[in-house]
């Protein structure tokens, strides 16, 4: 079982050593510092910062020699969009999503997803909410059915929610079979949105459990 880290004190620790981080990337690896890619042994040429999705300051280094990428080393990639090399994970969850063919962490995907007009739905067409795995759409205006299966994982425990976002309510359901573990009836926190446009995500995936959450643009997207 593993246990959520102190992200308040991560982000205030990262703050305070940026500047030393920085100029440690200007003079570059000691000449000692092998790389770090699993398996070689070479000198490393290159201290390339490493990020996670809590903070705009770097975490730490990863060091690596002229034959490898530091986004090659076990543990992190390099995201499409912000070009940063990425932790994938500190706890159970990655951070690393496909989206739109593309490989972001979840703070560009986040971003990314929520510009999407597309992905915003207008709560008084929801008649009916559950979760289908075999290919239906996220939401079916139509048939006023919205498949929760189809919610996109661009947000984590303790992840800054974008500019203009603001949570709503949440659900949890058994990653294994589906059902509702915690969290009000679903059509209940939707008509308590009062006619806002509001955008689910995968909000939260824990070995067990994910938690799909509600949320709204702030200022409304609509109302009324």
């Amino acid at each position: 079982m593993w246990a959520l880290p102190n992200i308040n004190a991560m982000n205030a620790r990262a703050a305070s050593e940026a500047s030393k981080l920085r100029g440690a990337i200007r003079r570059g690896p000691g000449k000692r510092q092998k790389c770090q890619y699993y398996g070689c042994g070479a000198r490393a040429i290159e201290s390339a910062p490493r990020f996670d999705i809590f903070s705009e300051d770097p975490k730490g280094l990863v060091y690596v020699c002229a034959g490898h990428n530091p986004w090659d080393v076990e543990g992190f990639f390099l995201c499409d969009e912000c070009q940063r090399v990425m932790c994938d994970h500190i706890t159970w969850e990655r951070y690393q999503v496909e989206l739109d063919g593309r490989t972001l962490c979840l703070k560009c995907a986040a971003e990314e997803y929520f510009t999407d007009p597309s992905n915003w739905i207008d709560p008084r067409q929801v008649r009916e909410v559950g979760i289908s795995p075999d290919g239906a759409p996220l939401f079916d205006p139509a048939a006023g059915y919205l498949n929760l299966a189809r919610c996109h994982h661009v947000l984590d425990v303790n992840q800054p929610l974008p500019a203009g976002i603001k949570f709503a309510d949440n659900a949890e359901f058994d990653s294994m079979d589906g059902h509702q573990i915690s969290g009000g009836r679903l059509l209940d926190i939707i008509d308590a949105l009062e006619g806002q446009e509001f955008c689910p995500v995968l909000d939260a995936g824990y070995q067990f459990a994910v938690s799909v959450g509600f949320t709204c643009a702030s200022p409304p997207l609509r109302t009324g």
